[in-house]
This record gives C-alpha cells, structure tokens and sequence, in this order.
C-alpha cells in the first residue's frame, strides 16, 4: 500500500483522537462547517493577497488600511455559503467579521513597522514537502533578513496559549525546512493575531528529532485502513465533526 503524506493537521488529528483520523482521512467524511475556520481562512487569504499587491512605500498607512480590508471583504463574500449554512445570529456574523478587521489592522501595523526597519518581503503560502519523512506542511510565511531565516506561523484563535497542537507544527516545519534547504531556520514565531503577540522559538536538533519519530509513528500507526484499528479516545465527540 502506498504511504500517504502526513501534514501538522493529520498528524494532531491522530493524536487526539485516532477515530476521528480515520473518518476524516481514510474514509473520507466531510466534516462539519465553522466560524471559526471560515475566519481562519479569510484572514490567511488576505494576508497572503496583500503581500502580492504591497509596494515597498510603508509611507501610506491609510492606502494600505483601505487595501487590506478591502481584500478582506472579498475573501469573506467568498465563504458567504459556507457561513449562511451555520445559522448563526446575523449580530455573532458582524461579531467575528469586525474581530477580523481589527486582527488584520493590527498585523498591517506589524508589516510597516517590519518595512520600516528594512526587511524584504517574506514569501508566503510555501508548500514544502519532505520525501524521506512522508509529510507535507504549509508556511504562512518565510522570512530571510541579514542571513537569518523565520518562519511565521499566523493564528487567529482566540487564546494565545502554545498548544501541543502548534509544538507539533513547529517540529514538522523545522524538519521540513531542513528537508528542503538543507539548513535548519534560525527561529519560528507564533503570530497570534488576536493578541498581536509574537512568540518566537529558536530552533535547534531537538525539533527536527521529534518531528521525525512522530512521523515515523504516525506512519506506522496509519498503515491499516481497518477501522477497528483506529480506537476513538474522545468518548464519541469526532462522530459529531462530521456532516
């Protein structure tokens, strides 16, 4: 059987519950629409856009304020069906469309400060893969200022606590940088953009070496696409993900 590519996402999945793995990755279920995610998505889509229109004049703030929630409000028109399906009070929709608005206004204002002190443009959205370890990842957004690499990671949750969800991301993206460049990153940061806190992380052996043994476990543990080998351990919550 061929073996199939893990990603941060699989990987936490399995941890916390290796049912729910199975439902969503082998049999395939679709799961349950959120506000949540739906945010995520919008926020990230705009950063991402942002950085392709962004001249290198920070002068301008207002320009800039006025581009970004204008991209904003098209990614978020864009998951309109997606969001009329949660039935949510329209007064909760207004809610978490402002939220994001501020989160965006906020991490434009990190973006000119950063341009101001003369870093280049990161990369974003960079799709990495790793052969030897059978696992893909995507980063937000790749800095390279004075020889140093950061990778940043953006957040939109509402706490700004460093769950074992995102230590495990960290470690496969160590190792997938490493994987393909040939050179650990010199730090990874956790934008919180709720918080407009940044936590960085210096990188070091350690991440990679866990990154690596979880791979390999995940990959052992997720060779069967038997059901019965795939134990709920979240007393029958992931059922209720799912459509």
């Amino acid at each position: 059987m061929e073996r199939k590519i893990l990603s941060p996402t699989s990987i936490n999945t399995y941890l916390r519950c290796p049912r729910k793995y199975y439902l969503k990755y082998i049999k395939g279920l679709k799961e349950k629409p959120s506000i949540y995610l739906i945010r995520g998505k919008a926020v990230h889509d705009t950063i991402v856009q942002f950085h392709k229109i962004d001249s290198k004049d920070s002068s301008d703030f207002g320009k800039m304020r006025t581009d970004i929630l204008s991209i904003f409000n098209r990614t978020w028109i864009e998951q309109e069906e997606g969001i009329q399906k949660l039935g949510l009070p329209e007064g909760i929709i207004k809610e978490f469309y402002q939220e994001s608005e501020e989160m965006l206004i906020g991490w434009l204002k990190s973006h000119i400060k950063a341009a101001r002190e003369g870093h280049s443009k990161p990369e974003t959205e960079v799709k990495l893969f790793s052969d030897i370890h059978g696992v893909m990842g995507i980063i937000d957004a790749i800095h390279r200022n004075n020889g140093k690499v950061s990778l940043t990671d953006y957040k939109t949750s509402k706490k700004d606590a460093l769950t074992p969800d995102i230590k495990v991301q960290m470690a496969i993206y160590s190792l997938l940088y490493h994987d393909n460049y040939g050179a650990l990153p010199d730090k990874i940061i956790i934008h919180f953009l709720k918080h407009q806190t940044e936590v960085p992380f210096k990188v070091d052996n350690k991440f990679t070496d866990h990154a690596i043994k979880l791979c390999k476990e995940i990959h052992e543990k997720t060779s069967s696409n038997n059901e019965q080998d795939y134990p709920c351990q979240c007393g029958g919550w992931c059922q209720k993900d799912f459509l």
